[in-house]
């Protein structure tokens, strides 16, 4: 087995030295890519966590766009439906920045937990036609602001 992975080592050498070298800038971005993944503990789950909330905006963009708005609604939850997506993806796109944050934990939690009620509350809302699980929203919002304030430590 010890030979097995020797011998790839070696391949995968030769192979990297018959590379032409790469400039300077991008050899830094790579460099910069690898020390990411030596980022504090529990901080690429954030980033994990954003490809699944990622996964989840497109798709109910997705739903939204050619199934929910051909239903008979009031035209307020669409808005509403459509505000929830809009949060979802830019605060996805900030998720994948917490790893770099001064306090990448509290920015993650902070960031996770205001998505999920601010955004989650206003999909339950349009989807559903309830008004009662709106009055989380606001406490989303504001775990929101803190996790962008966060970001300022």
């Amino acid at each position: 087995m010890a030979d097995l992975f020797n011998s790839l080592g070696s391949a995968l050498g030769g192979l990297y030295n018959s590379i032409p070298k790469l400039s300077s800038e991008l050899e830094q971005v790579i460099v910069k890519e690898i020390q990411m993944i030596g980022a504090p503990p529990g901080t690429r789950a954030f980033v994990r966590l954003a490809g699944l909330s990622g996964t989840i905006a497109v798709s109910l963009g997705a739903y939204g766009a050619h199934v929910f708005s051909k239903k008979e609604i009031d035209p307020e939850r669409k808005v509403t439906f459509d505000i929830a997506n809009k949060y979802h993806f830019i605060h996805t796109l900030a998720l994948l920045g917490t790893p770099m944050s001064g306090r990448p934990l509290l920015t993650g939690t902070l960031m996770t937990a205001g998505l999920t009620l601010f955004c989650g509350s206003c999909y339950y809302h349009a989807l559903t036609g309830n008004k009662a699980v709106r009055m989380v929203t606001p406490y989303g919002g504001f775990l929101l602001i803190f996790a962008w304030a966060s970001m300022i430590l």
